[in-house]
């Protein structure tokens, strides 16, 4: 195969792309659930953060949304807990992120749920990405 000189030039350019993109990593969940639809969460990271965010496609049970999660090192150590956060009664989207990740974090986990509704039970996925 015969690369023209165009044809190097714009692999050299996106090679030099790639190599200062940020990483970032993502993982989602869902599941159906009874009275709330569809029970989403997804976590990402980018930098030294991670970031949550927990959503369901209604909420007429006026229920909260929560996020709860932790980090830890390549030995399974855990290096930071981020305690339950709940969104207002009857939100149907919610987000929330870490404080700065130690720089031997490895994997970031994650609880997204929907709970405390009058007449629906409650539900969770789990999330995780790795840094």
């Amino acid at each position: 195969m015969k690369f023209g000189k165009k044809s190097i030039a714009g692999l050299a350019a996106s090679v030099a792309c790639m190599a200062f993109a940020v990483t970032a990593f993502a993982n989602s969940s869902s599941i159906s659930t009874t009275g709330y639809g569809t029970l989403s969460g997804s976590l990402s990271s980018s930098g030294s953060y991670g970031y949550y965010t927990t959503s369901v496609t209604k909420n007429n049970d006026n229920a909260y949304l929560t996020i709860a999660g932790s980090a830890q090192d390549k030995n399974g150590t855990t290096l930071i807990t981020k305690q339950q956060v709940n969104s207002s009664r009857g939100a149907t989207s919610y987000s929330a992120s870490t404080v700065s990740l130690p720089s031997s974090a490895y994997v970031i986990y994650g609880t997204h749920g929907v709970q405390g509704g009058s007449t629906y039970g409650a539900s969770a996925v789990y999330t995780y990405t790795q840094l």
